[in-house]
C-alpha cells in the first residue's frame, strides 16, 4: 500500500520561455517513462512521475491563462497566484490540494493502466478489458471536464463504446449514468451509444491459453548440446504493452552446438496483444558483453515469440549472451539504472489494484479499482 500523501506538499513555480513550471519539491529522481502517468489538461501536461507514489503532480503550462480556470481546484489558491506572478526566480509556496487532485490523480491512474499495465501469465496478471477500462475514464474525464480539453470525455466514449455491453454486465455503480450524462452533453447517438440504454450481451470473450511453453522450439535437424541457457532483459520501453508477457523472466535464451556452430535460440513469452503481421519484434543478441548485438527476428510460435540464429564464438568459450526484445521503429534503447525496481514497484502496484477488486480495503487517498480491474480480477479466480 502507499504511503499517505502529504496533506500539503511544497511546490515550485518557475517561468521560462515555454511557459510556466510547477513542481512538487524533493522528490526523487524520475523513474524510467513506463512508471509514470500523463495527462494532457488544458493549457498545461500534467505529470505524476512515479505511478506509485501519491500525491499531487507536476505541471508545465503552455497557457497559464487557460489553466487558472482550474489550477486553484487542483494545486490550492495559493499555487494559482504563484503561477499569475512566475518569474525567472522559483517561487516556493504551500499546496493545498482541491477537489480535482483525487478524480485527477484517477484518471491519470488509468490512463496508465491502459498503456502500461503489466499483464503476465507468468505473474498472475490478467489483462484489462481496454474498451471497459476506456468508458470508465470516460466518466472520469467528465467528472474533472474543467480540467481537461473540450470533448475529451466524448471522445473517449466514441473510442470506446465497443465495451459499453460488457459495462452494462459489471453495472458499476453510477457509471451507466455518467456515461450517458458524456453522450447527452455532447449530442451523441447511435450504434453503440444508444445501447446505454439497454445492450445486447458482448461477445463471448476468446479461450484463454492452458499455459506458456517456455523450452525452446525445435531446433535445426541434427544432434545438438545445450551449452548454456538462461533469461535475456525484458525492458517494457521497446517494444509496445503488451507484445510480451510482462514478468521479468519473460524473455529466454539458449545457446547450443551443432558441431562447430554455436547457435542461439530465443524465446520471449507472447503477452495479450496479437498485431499484425508486419509488426514483429525482434531478439537483440550481444555474443557477450561488450560486442556488438545482432538481431534475431522473432515468430509467433505456439503462446511464445521464438527465433534463432548462428553466434561467432571460439570453440573454447563459455557462453554468454546479452539478449532483449525489441520492435524496430519503437524501440528508443534500453532503460537506464533502475528499471528493473520501477518495474517491480509496478508490479506490486497492479496486484495491489487486483487485491483492492477482490475487497480488500483502500488506504488513504487510493483510488477505487476500476471496473475492468474488477472483471479481471473476477475472470483470473475462475480459471
Amino acid at each position: 500500500m502507499s504511503p499517505a500523501p502529504d496533506p500539503a506538499p511544497l511546490v515550485e513555480v518557475t517561468a521560462a520561455e515555454d511557459g510556466v513550471a510547477v513542481s512538487v519539491v524533493g522528490r526523487p529522481a524520475a523513474p524510467p517513462p513506463f512508471a509514470s502517468a500523463v495527462l494532457d489538461a488544458d493549457g498545461a501536461l500534467l505529470t505524476w512521475p512515479d505511478v506509485t507514489g501519491p500525491g499531487l503532480p507536476d505541471a508545465h503550462l503552455d497557457d497559464a491563462s487557460a489553466a487558472q480556470a482550474w489550477l486553484w481546484d487542483l494545486y490550492g489558491p495559493g499555487t494559482a497566484r504563484a503561477v499569475a506572478a512566475a518569474g525567472p526566480a522559483p517561487l516556493r509556496v504551500r499546496a493545498a490540494p482541491g477537489a480535482l487532485a483525487r478524480p485527477l490523480a484517477a484518471l491519470a491512474l488509468g490512463h496508465w493502466a491502459a498503456r502500461w499495465w503489466p499483464a503476465s501469465r507468468l505473474d498472475g496478471v490478467p489483462a484489462l478489458d481496454p474498451d471497459l477500462l476506456g468508458l470508465e475514464l470516460a466518466a472520469l474525464a467528465h467528472s474533472c471536464h474543467r480540467a481537461l480539453p473540450p470533448d475529451e470525455a466524448a471522445d473517449l466514449l466514441l473510442e470506446h463504446r465497443a465495451g459499453i455491453g460488457a459495462l452494462l454486465e459489471e453495472d458499476p455503480p453510477g457509471l451507466a449514468a455518467a456515461l450517458a450524462a458524456v453522450a447527452d452533453a455532447a449530442g451523441l447517438d447511435g450504434e453503440g451509444v444508444d445501447a446505454l440504454l439497454g445492450a445486447a450481451p458482448p461477445p463471448a470473450a476468446p479461450a484463454r491459453p492452458d499455459g506458456y511453453a517456455l523450452a525452446a522450439g525445435p531446433g535445426a535437424p541434427g544432434p545438438a548440446r545445450t551449452l548454456a541457457r538462461g533469461h535475456g532483459a525484458n525492458d517494457w520501453c521497446r517494444y509496445p504493452a503488451g507484445f510480451v508477457d510482462a514478468a521479468e523472466d519473460a524473455v529466454s535464451w539458449t545457446v547450443l552446438a551443432r558441431g562447430a556452430a554455436r547457435v542461439v535460440e530465443v524465446r520471449a513469452v507472447a503477452g495479450p496483444l496479437r498485431p499484425s503481421a508486419a509488426a514483429r519484434p525482434v531478439a537483440e543478441v550481444a555474443p557477450s558483453a561488450g560486442t556488438a548485438p545482432l538481431l534475431v527476428p522473432l515468430a509467433p510460435d505456439g503462446d511464445a515469440w521464438a527465433g534463432s540464429a548462428g553466434l561467432d564464438l571460439p570453440a573454447t568459450a563459455v557462453p554468454d549472451p546479452r539478449v532483449a526484445v525489441l520492435l524496430p521503429g519503437f524501440d528508443p534503447g534500453p532503460s537506464g539504472p533502475g528499471a528493473a525496481a520501477a518495474r517491480d514497484r509496478l508490479r506490486a502496484l497492479a496486484a495491489r489494484r487486483l487485491d483492492l477488486a477482490r475487497g480488500a480495503p483502500a488506504g488513504p487517498g487510493e483510488p477505487p479499482p476500476f471496473a475492468a480491474e474488477v472483471r479481471a480480477a473476477r475472470d483470473d479466480e475462475d480459471f
